[in-house]
């Protein structure tokens, strides 16, 4: 009876309960393959729209998983539902941790999301306000608080003026750096002024003419001069060189006799 059990069709070692297993395996990993190649290329979708700030596309769900699953209906377990009315499906080699955690960041972005449109508001000002600037903000010209907020022209020229004069007190800038006289305007700058100032150098502390400043002037410039002093000099050793050779002291009295 033993070459019999062979040719029963329940045997499972029977020839075409093998072949077909095997094509039921095969027909099975090709359509897992087929489901993990849709699902990379949805997750892919949705990425790429997550990358450019637009909404991404709902996950599609299969009507058969959704009732091959009761204990979703009947409320054993927490919905995981995305607001689709499906209930997700696990990605391949996903354990229920990676689940649970991949569902609850989706619910949480979709929460966020749904916050920020309804935060979103529109406004009609335009880009550029009235000094040429881009508002990026968008805030209308009639808005107190960016009234509030624009700045003062002369108080903030006031306050660059003080801020330098601060900085000018330990700042060396190429301006200054022969000292104070350097911030003013240059000699050849002057043009007609330089007559009125020779006019008001002619005169005393008082206000009252004095033509004889200008020659104490320049007596006090050349006595000041290091060169003139040197030429003093020289003239005085050639006006010492120029004298007679005089006799040393003594030498033309005459010797008393002992």
């Amino acid at each position: 009876m033993c070459h019999l059990l062979g040719k029963k069709s329940w045997n499972v070692y029977n020839k075409d309960n093998i072949e077909r297993v095997r094509r039921d395996e095969a027909k099975a990993k090709a359509a897992e393959e087929a489901e993990e190649h849709r699902m990379q290329e949805v997750d892919a979708a949705r990425r790429l729209a997550i990358l450019r700030g637009e909404v991404p596309p709902p996950i599609e769900q299969d009507e058969e998983a959704a009732a091959l699953e009761p204990e979703a209906a009947s409320g054993s377990r927490p919905s995981h539902s995305l607001g689709t009315g499906r209930r997700p499906r696990k990605r391949h080699g996903e354990d229920d941790t990676d689940f649970e955690l991949r569902i609850a960041k989706e619910r949480e972005l979709t929460v966020s999301r749904a916050a920020t449109e309804a935060k979103r508001t529109t406004s009609s000002a335009p880009i550029v306000d009235r000094r040429g600037h881009i508002d990026l903000f968008g805030r209308d010209s009639n808005n107190k608080n960016h009234a509030h907020t624009e700045k003062n022209e002369d108080a903030e020229r006031e306050a660059s003026r003080k801020r330098r004069e601060y900085e000018d007190q330990y700042t060396m800038r190429f301006a200054n750096a022969g000292g104070q006289p350097g911030l003013d305007a240059p000699w050849y700058s002057a043009g007609g002024r330089k007559e009125q100032q020779t006019m008001a150098v002619m005169k005393n502390v008082w206000g009252r003419d004095d033509p004889q400043r200008k020659e104490r002037d320049e007596k006090r410039i050349v006595a000041s001069d290091p060169l003139a002093m040197m030429k003093q000099g020289a003239a005085k050793v050639r006006e010492l060189k120029q004298e007679p050779e005089r006799a040393p002291w003594g030498a033309g009295a005459p010797l008393k006799e002992a």
